[in-house]
């Protein structure tokens, strides 16, 4: 008799909230799932090769965090009783790919997501104004992980 575990990455969505990235689920992952619980946040820049990591936060221990889909987990700012790395989050550049992993997932351990992951570039809008453009898992962008030319 043979038995095999899989687990399964869900989708991180991404949101500017007064001009700062923030990390969420979607409404259809929440629906599926329930409220994941997470204990770490990691964001990678994946347009310098290796990938650099940028900004982190895990929670010690067994210490989670709900995470809904109405609410995000902003860039910069984690619990207080995270680690956190660096202490001081660096800014974000336009034009750049960035990776987030939200490391966790439902309450139910039968459920096989064990996180959730999105990439993602910063652009500047007409205006001047920063703009989070999110990269399809199935588009050639992800891939490469390099920003799309906007046009």
């Amino acid at each position: 008799m043979s038995a095999s575990a899989t687990s399964r990455m869900a989708y991180a969505e991404v949101q500017l909230k007064n001009g700062i990235p923030c990390f969420s689920i979607s409404k259809k992952e929440e629906a599926r799932n329930g409220v994941p619980q997470i204990s770490a946040v990691v964001l990678t820049e994946v347009f310098v090769k290796p990938a650099v990591e940028v900004w982190s936060f895990l929670l010690s221990g067994t210490a989670t965090i709900p995470v809904h889909a109405k609410s995000c987990l902003l860039y910069g700012l984690a619990p207080a009783t995270a680690e956190v790395k660096p202490s001081k989050s660096p800014p974000l550049k336009t034009g750049r790919m960035y990776d987030v992993f939200l490391n966790g997932g439902p309450a139910d351990p039968s459920d096989p997501t064990r996180g959730y992951v999105g990439k993602f570039c910063l652009i500047t809008g007409i205006s001047g104004e920063r703009k989070i453009l999110r990269i399809e898992s199935d588009s050639q962008a992800w891939i490469d992980e390099i920003c799309p030319v906007q046009k």
